[in-house]
């Protein structure tokens, strides 16, 4: 028993000189239904409630809310802090209390700040950033990714599972055809924007012109856009596409699954078996 008290004792010195960043940063979700665009408030909800309940308690998922506009901008602010990761999922509306109106703070709205510190939105059903009823068109996408000419139109674009789409969505391989009415056009991306993976493309593999779902990546801050079915109606799956898309691919590529030190170190400590004890 004195051995495996040392041991015990001697790990948790060195663990106390370790760097906090050696730790997992658990991935904070906040899900936005209270306004929606191109699928019914209903239907959003109910992607929704599919999407949180899979991820809660999750490995590397932290905690996950489903927020009305204002608390929703609070709680952005709070995520406001470089590298979080944090991920704001929206259904086809941006709330105005993150992004006034008619693009009318082009730089340093709520909504910007937050993906420049490193903290991701998700979209699915119509137009990136587009808001309700055309309340930002074309200049929403624009002046978030600070690329002025990008837009995302194309109807029915049909889109072909890649081998990340295989891999990472078992809900998107079983899908018999994949479809965007908004794809991201990835010919427009400029040198600070990147496509980090396409789930499925025109092409059907990263080499294309039109993706969806897809995430995309800025370069030197890390914010990232994912679109996930940008459809007219949004019949498609996308709470579990998107739930297989965050905890299959995501937690992992932003190392929110790196050493947990408040859920496996103390389950370390107590398995720790040695000989002759």
């Amino acid at each position: 028993m004195k051995r495996i008290a040392i041991f015990s004792f001697c790990c948790l010195l060195v663990l106390s000189f370790l760097p906090i960043s050696s730790f997992a940063k658990a991935i904070d979700v906040c899900v936005y239904t209270e306004t929606t665009q191109w699928i019914g408030q209903g239907e959003a909800q109910k992607q929704a409630d599919i999407l949180m309940k899979r991820l809660k308690g999750k490995p590397g998922i932290g905690k996950v809310e489903n927020l009305n506009s204002k608390p929703a901008a609070e709680w952005m602010k709070a995520h406001t802090k470089k590298d979080g990761n944090h991920v704001f999922v929206m259904y086809g509306d941006i709330p105005t209390t993150i992004y006034p109106a008619g693009c009318a703070k082009k730089d340093g709205s709520i909504a910007e700040k937050y993906l420049e510190a490193g903290n991701t939105f998700t979209n699915s059903a119509d137009y990136f950033f587009w808001g309700q009823g055309g309340r930002n068109k074309e200049c929403g996408i624009q002046t978030m990714m600070d690329i002025p000419g990008i837009v995302q139109w194309d109807d029915n674009t049909q889109m072909k599972l890649t081998a990340e789409g295989k891999k990472y969505s078992p809900t998107l391989a079983k899908m018999k055809a994949i479809e965007s009415d908004r794809p991201f056009h990835v010919d427009s991306l400029d040198k600070k924007w990147e496509l980090e993976v396409a789930f499925a493309s025109k092409s059907g593999n990263a080499k294309t012109d039109r993706a969806d779902p897809c995430i995309l990546t800025e370069k030197n801050y890390k914010g990232r856009l994912i679109q996930v079915c940008q459809t007219l109606g949004c019949p498609e799956p996308v709470g579990d596409i998107l739930a297989d898309i965050l905890l299959n691919y995501y937690v992992e590529a932003v190392g929110a699954l790196a050493v947990d030190a408040n859920q496996k170190l103390p389950l370390a400590w107590g398995d720790i078996k040695l000989g002759g004890e």
